[in-house]
C-alpha cells in the first residue's frame, strides 16, 4: 500500500512527487497521457532546432514567488520575453496594419531557455522512474476505511491501486466528468468542479519558426500583435524566438467547434496571418499547432461548451477542503488559492497537498520526531 497516490503527472503532480521524494514517503504518480508534463508541452522543431512551447510559455518572477524559487532550485536558465513596447494592430481585414508604441504587453514575463519543458525535465531528474506510471486513466476512487482504492484503466487492463491517501492533481471538470466515487461526494462539490474552467482547455496555439532570419526585428518589432476583425485566424501574436533563432507564436481566434471545420486549412491560414501582419516572408517557416480542445485529458465537455476563460476565477474553497478524513485531496492549478490557472497555481496547490499529507501522516503516528525538522516546521 502506498502512502500517497498522486493522480496527474502535470506540474502540480510532479512538484508534489519531488517533495514526497525528499520526505521519504512511498508514493506513485499516475498519468493518463503517454508522457509527463500535462499541459506543459515543448516540442523540438527538427529543421530549426528550436524547442517551441505549445502550452504555458511565461512566468512572472516578481509576482510568482513559487515559480521563481523553483526555477532557481532546479538551476534552470531564463530569458526575458521580448517586449519593446511596439504593437501591431489589425482591426479590419482589408486595411493596413497600425503600429503603436508604448504598449507593453509582457512586462516582467520570463521564459525558460530550452522551453518550459525544461521544468518537467528538472522534476523528472529527482523522481525515480519506477514511481511514474504513464497511460493510467483514473475511473474510480473508493473509501475503504483506513485507505482508498483507486481504479485505473491502463490500455485495456483494469488496475487497482491502494493508498493511505489520494491526491487528485488534475482539472476538476475532468474529475467531475470521468471519475466515480464511493461513497459519492456531495452535490455542492460536484457543482464547484463543474463551475471551474480548465486553464487552456479551449485554446489552440501555433508557433512558426524561421531559424536565422535577417531583419526579423526590423520588420516585426517586439513581435506583439492583436487581430480584432471577425475573419481573424490568430487573435494574439508574440515573439517566440530563442537566442539566434527566430519564431512567432499566436493563439487561434476560432472557438473549438469552428476549428474542426478549418483544421485541414490551418497551416495556410496561419502562415497568411503572420504575413498579413508583419509582411512578406513571414509565411515561410516551420509551423507547429496544438489544439488543447482535442486533448481528452485536458478539455472536458463543459470546457468545449464555453468560451476560453481568459480571466481565471478564484478557486472554490470546496476544492481546497480535505475529504474522507484526509484520505482524499483535490489539487491541480485550478484549485489553487493563488495563481489559479497558471504554473504558479500548480505549485501553490502542490504545497497545500504536501502540507495536508504531512499533517495527516503526523497525526497517524505517536512520534513526531520521525519526520524531518523542515516537515514538522511546515505543519505550524
Amino acid at each position: 500500500m502506498l502512502d500517497v497516490a498522486v493522480v496527474g503527472g502535470g506540474v502540480c503532480g510532479l512538484a508534489l512527487a519531488r517533495r514526497l521524494t525528499e520526505r521519504g514517503l512511498d508514493y506513485g504518480v499516475f498519468e493518463a497521457r503517454p508522457r509527463a508534463g500535462g499541459r506543459v508541452l515543448s516540442r523540438l522543431c527538427p529543421v530549426s532546432a528550436i524547442n517551441v512551447d505549445l502550452g504555458p510559455t511565461w512566468f512572472w518572477p516578481e509576482t510568482e514567488p513559487f515559480m521563481a524559487l523553483l526555477v532557481g532550485e532546479l538551476g534552470l536558465k531564463t530569458l526575458p520575453q521580448t517586449d519593446d513596447g511596439t504593437l501591431m494592430v489589425l482591426a479590419e481585414p482589408d486595411k493596413p496594419v497600425r503600429k503603436l508604441d508604448n504598449q507593453l504587453i509582457h512586462a516582467g514575463a520570463m521564459r525558460l531557455a530550452g522551453g518550459m519543458g525544461a521544468l518537467v525535465d528538472g522534476f523528472l531528474q529527482s523522481i525515480p522512474e519506477d514511481r511514474l506510471h504513464l497511460e493510467h486513466v483514473l475511473t474510480a476512487v473508493a473509501d475503504r476505511g483506513d485507505h482508498v482504492e483507486l481504479t485505473f484503466l491502463a490500455g485495456e487492463t483494469s488496475v487497482t491501486v491502494t493508498a493511505k491517501r489520494a491526491v487528485l492533481a488534475m482539472p476538476p471538470r475532468l474529475v467531475e466528468e470521468h471519475v466515480s466515487f464511493l461513497p459519492d461526494l456531495d452535490e455542492a462539490l460536484f457543482a464547484a468542479m463543474l463551475a471551474t474552467p480548465t486553464a487552456m482547455a479551449s485554446e489552440a496555439k501555433a508557433v512558426m519558426t524561421y531559424g536565422v532570419k535577417a531583419g526579423f526585428y526590423d520588420a516585426c518589432g517586439s513581435g506583439n500583435a492583436f487581430v480584432h476583425h471577425e475573419q481573424a485566424v490568430l487573435r494574439e501574436i508574440f515573439d517566440a524566438s530563442t537566442t539566434g533563432k527566430h519564431a512567432l507564436g499566436g493563439f487561434l481566434a476560432m472557438p473549438p467547434d469552428l476549428r474542426k471545420s478549418f483544421r485541414g486549412g490551418f497551416p495556410l491560414l496561419i502562415a497568411s496571418q503572420f504575413a498579413q501582419v508583419f509582411g512578406a516572408g513571414f509565411d515561410q517557416g516551420e509551423l507547429h499547432i496544438q489544439d488543447w480542445a482535442t486533448e481528452p485529458y485536458t478539455c472536458a465537455s463543459q470546457d468545449r461548451r464555453e468560451d476560453a476563460a481568459h480571466g481565471f476565477p478564484l478557486s472554490s474553497r470546496l476544492l481546497q477542503e480535505r475529504r474522507w478524513d484526509g484520505k482524499l485531496i483535490f489539487a491541480g492549478s485550478e484549485t489553487a488559492e493563488t495563481g489559479a490557472g497558471h504554473l504558479e497555481g500548480a505549485l501553490d496547490a502542490a504545497l497545500r497537498a504536501e502540507a495536508r499529507v504531512l499533517r495527516d501522516a503526523a497525526q497517524a503516528v505517536p512520534a513526531m520526531d520521525t519526520f524531518p525538522a523542515a516537515a514538522t516546521a511546515k505543519l505550524h
